[in-house]
């Protein structure tokens, strides 16, 4: 497999003897998710270097394989998976192949782009604070965030294991559809959606080029019953403040005694949000717990018995590769805004991409903790309708 764009770190041939839905579908893996034999370098050559190879396949990689894919490679990734563009100082950025010139989003970045390049049917990434989700907008594809806890996680690298999460690409939602039978359990109840809430909040400063790609689908969904939702500066504020206090304590919880003992180089943004998580303290921790319980009984109220929140993906185009440092992190704090709403509160979201002339952009939909399934369908649903107008 011939891969000119930096998207693969191992290329594997591994396939079961069986036979089923996934047959002929090939697929790879981000570089926190073991496969036996192959050293998970968590996108750290020093931690590839301090770590022994996997002696077994990560449940999920063992499921699609017995399912009938075949595992073709492992993917680069941000470094500790906690970034949002797909730089790596160590291994390079993959290349963007529907924007050249602009990054390509992670942490699952490697993932995101061999599914986009044709590499791959589909691929698996990791989504802990929006790294299946930037990746997905911003490279043209369809990206996919499991509800927390619906897909073990066992034989993946953890960041903070109460945001943790199993996600995937593909280039059409039947393949996404099919990977989630494959790996979900049956959602929670047997509702359809039937209500779309418009956040708002999420619309306001939205690139041009993004509001005139959603315009249709947004006619779309204003075309059945629709409402807007809206949760106000200070809420997202106060939201993401904790989220981050939550996230970086157990980052640290996660790696700090290994950089602790080797010392590794970080590139800087890491490095800096690395240094911030050892300073992070347990009241810190719990009290954006308490928050995050207490929040959660306005984003279920917003979602009420039958709705589900409709979001842009990311607010603008993936970043260029020239933007400034400064630029970077406004556009990160902006992203973090919108997907602290499914990662905090443990929620399923699918990203769509949308049709442009120029870089990609992507619209979400979130669901339900648990309607996984449901949500998977009703995308796959709206997309026909929109393809049939």
């Amino acid at each position: 497999m011939k891969d000119d764009l930096g998207a693969l770190s191992v290329v594997l041939n591994i396939a079961s003897e069986g036979s089923g839905p996934l047959m002929g579908a090939t697929f790879a893996v981000k570089e926190n998710i073991d496969v036996a034999g192959q050293v998970s370098t968590n996108g750290h050559p020093q931690w590839a270097a301090t770590h022994p190879a996997a002696h077994a396949n990560a449940p999920v990689v063992d499921r699609l394989l017995a399912a009938g894919a075949r595992l073709v490679g492992k993917t680069h990734m941000d470094e500790m998976a906690y970034s949002l563009l797909g730089a790596n100082p160590h291994f390079g950025t993959p290349i963007n192949p529907a924007a050249q010139n602009r990054h390509p989003g992670g942490s699952s970045s490697g993932s995101a782009v061999a599914v986009a390049a044709g590499l791959v049917s589909f691929a698996l990434g990791t989504d802990t604070a929006g790294s299946c989700r930037a990746p997905a907008a911003f490279c043209g594809i369809f990206g996919f965030r499991s509800s927390h806890g619906a897909i073990p996680i066992d034989g993946v690298i953890p960041l903070a294991p109460s945001l943790d999460v199993i996600g995937w690409f593909a280039r059409d939602l039947d393949r996404m559809v099919d990977v989630g039978d494959v790996l979900l359990p049956a959602d929670s109840d047997d509702g359809e959606f039937r209500e779309a809430v418009l956040l708002s909040d999420a619309f306001h400063g939205v690139e041009t080029e993004f509001a005139a790609s959603a315009a249709p689908a947004i006619d779309q969904l204003k075309s059945t019953a629709w409402r807007e939702g809206r949760l106000d500066e200070e809420f997202f504020k106060t939201a993401l403040a904790h989220f981050r206090n939550l996230q970086a304590h157990e980052a640290w919880t996660s790696h700090g005694g290994w950089i602790a003992a080797h010392h590794p180089t970080f590139g800087k943004g890491v490095e800096e949000r690395l240094a911030i998580a050892s300073k992070v303290t347990l009241e810190q921790k719990r009290a954006a717990e308490a928050f995050g319980a207490e929040a959660r009984k306005r984003i279920d109220a917003m979602l009420g018995d039958d709705g589900f929140i409709v979001s842009p993906t990311t607010p603008f185009r993936a970043p260029l590769l020239a933007d400034s440092d400064e630029q970077l992190d406004a556009k990160r704090y902006q992203m973090m805004r919108l997907f602290l709403i499914a990662s905090y509160f443990g929620l399923p979201q699918i990203a769509l991409p949308l049709p442009t002339s120029d870089a990609p952009v992507g619209l979400s939909f979130i669901g339900r903790r648990g309607s996984d399934r449901k949500l998977l369908a009703f995308a796959r649903r709206f997309c026909a309708k929109m393809k049939a107008r």
